[in-house]
């Protein structure tokens, strides 16, 4: 006949019940250490084998490698910052052609995530905007420039953004404000004021100040005096007339306000010269305005030889 109590025998014990609970809390720490070891591995691997078809030159085979990396290891940041990389490579700067855009847009997402998790890593916000200017995503860029500024008006660099996206974009009126606005800021920097008048003069140059423009002289020949002189045709989208009168003196304002901040500053000088050139052009149907411009560009040259 069983004692009593013999039922209880193999019954757990509240101690042994706190140990069993214990074990098996540290037997599933254990095994999810061990699971999510294991998955860091295998997500590691993935991403040196993409790193390897990288350097075969096999880049979309790559991108699929890092692609299944992605489930596993989520939050390194090499990962990302390797599969940015990788679709750049696939991309064609400027291509409207479907895989450049699907590579643009997978490079832009991977540098978005590379920002989110190394925030202080300059390289995530450096891509992502490169990416963008390679990728002629301007009111992309303008948008991000301008929010920028909303946040700190004097911004100098998200001006220089602004500067070079609508220099890129070939919209000339909304550089040339941006040059002037950062002008404005940097009120007392010469340089600042200078490169207005280079920009002018850069965009006067590209468009009807090249060579044959700028080489024509419509005075008359002295040995044929009565003979006139045709110039050049202006081509599509140069500037001509009024418009090139404005801008070459505009810049020419400029030039004085750096010489004003820094007197000897002979590159100034020189650049007022070449304004006075551009000038000019559009005045060689005006013969006494055209000698006036002549010899102001002539007195500016001379000016920067003697301060050399």
């Amino acid at each position: 006949m069983q004692p009593q109590n013999a039922l209880c025998i193999n019954e757990p014990t509240v101690a042994s019940v706190g140990r069993d609970r214990r074990a098996c809390l540290w037997l599933g720490a254990a095994l999810l250490l061990l699971s999510s070891g294991c998955t860091e591995l295998r997500g590691r691997r993935r991403v040196r084998e993409g790193n390897r078809l990288y350097r075969e030159g096999r880049y979309a085979e790559a991108v699929t490698a890092y692609e299944q990396a992605e489930s596993l290891i989520p939050n390194f940041w090499l990962l990302w910052l390797n599969k940015g990389l990788t679709c750049r490579q696939i991309m064609i700067p400027g291509s409207r052609q479907s895989t450049s855009q699907q590579a643009a847009n997978c490079a832009l997402r991977a540098f978005d995530r590379l920002r989110q998790l190394r925030p202080s890593d300059p390289r995530g916000e450096a891509l992502y905007v490169q990416t963008l200017f390679d990728d002629d995503r301007f009111q992309l860029l303008a948008d991000l420039y301008q929010a920028r500024l909303r946040a700190n008006p004097t911004d100098l660099m998200a001006m220089n953004g602004l500067i070079q996206v609508y220099t890129r974009w070939n919209r000339l009126e909304e550089a040339l404000q941006w040059y002037q606005r950062r002008a404005a800021v940097a009120s007392h920097d010469a340089e600042a004021q200078y490169a207005v008048a280079v920009f002018l003069w850069s965009q006067l140059f590209q468009k009807g100040g090249g060579p044959e423009m700028s080489g024509f002289d419509p005075r008359p020949d002295p040995s044929k005096p009565k003979e006139k002189k045709i110039p050049p045709p202006p081509a599509l989208g140069d500037i001509t007339g009024t418009q090139r009168v404005r801008l070459a003196e505009l810049g020419l304002a400029y030039v004085d306000r750096a010489l004003k901040l820094r007197p000897h500053y002979p590159e100034a000088l020189v650049y007022g010269s070449l304004l006075e050139r551009q000038k000019a052009i559009a005045l060689f149907s005006d013969p006494q305005r055209y000698q006036a411009s002549i010899d102001a560009a002539e007195k500016w040259r001379r000016q920067a030889e003697a301060m050399r």
